[in-house]
């Protein structure tokens, strides 16, 4: 067989090589299952593989991924949706999600699910990103050192998520492409930290029904890749064309790498980092990060307009967390998750509050120490939000991302798009807009190893527009780089 090197082949070249006929489906599914068996002991990114005689060889069009554990694949596929729970093991969902349906109509192969943070990372507070019972801790192909117990619940030695386990797959070679999902940031900040091309889409567009929901309010399916491309066509595929506008020739066609004087609004990165609850300060990291995006920016300079704008800060956004939507969230979840639980057959818990029981009961595995609390949980069924507050909150956040956010800093400043950095919370104000917002790799922290990148922002239904940002960003700036993954772990 050709040689295929799994840490840098993408899904295009692997199906142009599958259909000049210079390889073949089951000896590459064979290089992809001996990288999972190689370094998915110590990554936990994935919790199952399809079995093998499930496999179906389509080499003309074939497309090998993963997805994360909380999108309904049928039993028919011989893979559990647990979303990282053991309460979900074993429970049988009557039909594929339609993300999954779409996929595999288009002929490709579901390779496995990945891990991901528990319930989205909705389960609990104050917990380590990437964690989950049914896979554990999972860590960065990248960080050298490892997930270091002591750091903040996304610090950089985490590899952040929720959709964590399918971020880490890709960039450690597990599978070409993925599918992950995002609430607030869970595409994003993992893809971000494993120099991924993501984009979380338009709310709505992606259909969303046969995944385990936090808030129909944000959540949204979304591809990870290593490429435009690769990104570009897996959109294709599950974007429905009936919800938005498809650039004819469909967003491959938006993948040109060329800017065409796309006008960029840049924010200033010091005003967008996390804060120190969420990521632990390392003083090195924050003027690396700072320095390279503003270099950045003067890079862009040179190819297309660029100006300095300012954005509505998440304080504003939020009323300092008085109008968080997160309240929302909180008053959804329970009606959203029985909604999910109503697809599915043979589970060990029907409702919000045998979940929790169960939690309880089996507080060995579901709440391990460093791991023992299930407090977003309990806020759902404790909440008590009155439908005036609630249509006050949702109200003022999206009128805080759009009209007084992205939607003004676009038409203030005359500009398409917004550029920022990708490790801070701007993830938040395309969130509470339901607005894109993609991923775009730049550089890898000299203390750790850890990718970063920047994320750029546009208006509702401009997903095309973010996928040519990315490709002209592609076109412009250094190749990404696999991670090390050294034999021996205590060089990581």
């Amino acid at each position: 067989m050709s040689h295929v090197n799994p840490l840098t082949a993408t899904a295009a070249d692997l199906q142009a090589r599958l259909s000049a006929g210079k390889i073949t489906t089951s000896s590459l599914l064979g290089v992809y299952l001996d990288r999972i068996n190689q370094d998915n002991g110590y990554l936990r990114a994935i919790i199952a593989t399809s079995p093998r005689h499930l496999w179906r060889q389509k080499p003309s069009d074939w497309m090998a991924n993963v997805q994360p554990d909380n999108i309904a694949t049928h039993p028919d596929l011989g893979l559990d949706t647990t979303a990282g729970s053991f309460a979900f093991v074993g429970s049988r969902p009557r039909a594929n999600a339609p993300v999954v349906q779409k996929l595999y109509d288009a002929g490709a192969l579901i390779l496995g699910k990945a891990s991901l943070s528990e319930l989205s990372f909705y389960r609990s507070e104050g917990i380590p990103c990437a964690w989950c019972a049914v896979a554990g801790q999972g860590q960065s192909a990248y960080v050298r050192g490892g997930f270091r117990d002591d750091d903040s619940i996304c610090g950089h030695s985490n590899p952040a998520g929720s959709s964590s386990g399918s971020a880490v797959a890709v960039s450690a070679g597990f599978a070409p492409i993925s599918i992950g999902t995002e609430t607030i940031g869970s595409l994003i900040m993992p893809a971000d930290r494993a120099a991924l091309y993501t984009i979380k889409p338009t709310v709505g567009i992606v259909p969303q029904s046969g995944i385990v929901p936090v808030s129909y309010l944000c959540d949204s399916a979304g591809p990870m890749t290593k490429t435009t491309r690769d990104l570009a066509d897996i959109l294709d595929i599950i974007v429905d064309p009936n919800k938005t506008n498809v650039p004819e020739g469909g967003y491959s066609s938006a993948a040109t790498g060329r800017w065409d004087s796309i006008k960029i609004g840049v924010v200033r990165p010091r005003d967008w980092l996390h804060g120190e609850k969420l990521i632990k300060p390392e003083p090195g990291a924050t003027k690396q990060l700072i320095k390279e995006v503003e270099l950045a920016y003067k890079k862009l300079g040179t190819v297309t307009e660029v100006k300095e704008v300012s954005l509505i800060s998440w304080a504003e956004a939020a009323q300092n967390g008085d109008k968080v939507i997160d309240k929302c969230f909180d008053h959804d979840f329970a009606s959203a998750l029985q909604g999910y639980l109503d697809t599915v057959d043979n589970s060990r818990v029907t409702t919000l509050d045998e979940l929790i029981k169960y939690n309880e009961d089996h507080a060995d595995t579901e709440l391990p120490p460093r791991y023992d609390n299930q407090n977003g949980l309990l806020r759902a069924q404790k909440s008590n939000l009155t439908q005036e507050e609630y249509d006050d909150i949702l109200s003022f956040s999206r009128s805080a991302g759009r009209e007084r956010g992205i939607d003004k800093t676009l038409k203030d400043n005359n500009v398409d798009v917004i550029l920022g950095l990708g490790d801070g919370p701007l993830f938040y104000i395309a969130g509470i807009a339901g607005y894109p917002i993609a991923s775009l790799p730049l550089g890898y922290l000299d203390f750790n190893g850890r990718p970063f990148g920047l994320v750029a922002m546009a208006s509702a239904h401009q997903d095309a527009l973010l996928v040519q940002v990315q490709s002209a960003w592609e076109a412009t700036f250094p190749k990404r780089r696999p991670p090390p993954l050294f034999s021996d772990r205590s060089e990581l």
